[in-house]
């Protein structure tokens, strides 16, 4: 004879009620793991945004201070030599001048959104030509939905020489 257990239900009964339970359960459960699921791939998304704006942004900055170094360089290369000193020297005119027309030559204008001369200066009593530059970075992936841009700026400088 089998043992009764003390709720007056047998063991298979038992049994059959708990997997009931588990399967119950489970089916409550599976929705939870779907949030969840998509809920980590949204953030991986985000993480996937945000980083590729930081290597664009990081990028065109480059690229804009490469174009800085240029027109620094041109506006340095425009010094003249005065009669009253032997040391060739430039304007803060001169420079935001040579700066611009660097720019126009080399195409640079095409290539950042809203590329400006921010400032353009001397130092050293004319010797050395600064120039800052200034443009808009375009967020890839989140300007197609939101209008998302960056403003960046980089400054260079270049000493007049002098070769004899």
């Amino acid at each position: 004879m089998g043992t009764v257990p003390a709720a007056g239900r047998s063991v298979k009964s038992r049994g059959r009620d708990h997997a009931r339970m588990l399967r119950r359960l489970h089916a409550e459960e599976g929705g939870q793991s779907a949030v969840l699921i998509l809920g980590l791939l949204l953030v991986v998304l985000l993480l996937v945004t945000v980083m590729a704006g930081a290597t664009a942004v990081n990028l065109e900055a480059r690229k804009l201070l490469s174009a800085a170094d240029g027109a620094a360089s041109a506006a340095a290369q425009a010094a003249e030599q005065g009669v009253s000193s032997p040391t060739p020297k430039v304007s803060g005119a001169q420079v935001r001048a040579q700066a611009e027309d660097y720019l126009a030559a080399s195409g640079a204008h095409g290539q950042f959104g809203s590329l400006a001369v921010s400032q353009a200066w001397v130092s050293d009593a004319g010797e050395t030509a600064h120039v800052e530059l200034a443009a808009v970075v375009d967020l890839p992936m989140v300007s197609t939905i939101l209008p998302a841009q960056v403003s960046i700026s980089v400054e260079s400088h270049a000493r007049v020489s002098l070769n004899r």
